[in-house]
């Protein structure tokens, strides 16, 4: 999951470096936050169903 915040800081910072619209920008931060609110998620429910807590 590190891997993938920062591969889409890195995309993100690459928008904002060609001098990309803001809008292209603020999909980046979009779809990098989609995909790691998702893997969070998975990740969480995958751990509570192995019987640990938090």
């Amino acid at each position: 999951m590190d891997t993938l915040i920062f591969g889409g800081l890195l995309a993100t910072w690459l928008l904002l470096y060609r001098r990309r619209g803001r809008t292209a920008v603020l999909v980046g931060w979009w779809i990098t936050l989609a995909a790691v609110a998702l893997l969070l998620s998975q990740h969480i429910t995958s751990s509570l169903g192995l019987g640990l807590s938090y």
